[in-house]
């Protein structure tokens, strides 16, 4: 009784030491791991929001975005001819 426990722990602390060096294995030679190492860039918040309007001119957008009861807004411009962007 005795020889058969000595065997069974040796055996349970190989199969231990087995599995973690083929877990380790694993995971040195994963893509994943690679994509983790590479820093990565987070999206940043737009600095603008864009309106759909008609034949847009920097100064009419400036105008657009600030309203009718506030001055003109700085920083509004045209994205192209129908977009005008507002600035958060």
């Amino acid at each position: 009784m005795v020889m058969l426990k000595k065997n069974t722990s040796a055996l349970c602390c190989f199969v231990a030491a087995l599995m973690v060096v083929m877990a380790a294995i694993l995971l040195s030679s994963c893509d994943a791991c690679k994509d983790m190492d590479e820093p990565h860039s987070f999206p940043l918040p737009a600095s603008c929001y864009s309106e759909h309007f008609p034949n847009c001119t920097d100064e009419r957008c400036k105008k657009f975005c600030g309203g009718d009861d506030m001055s003109p807004v700085l920083g509004a411009f045209c994205n192209n001819d129908n977009n005008c962007c507002c600035p958060i």
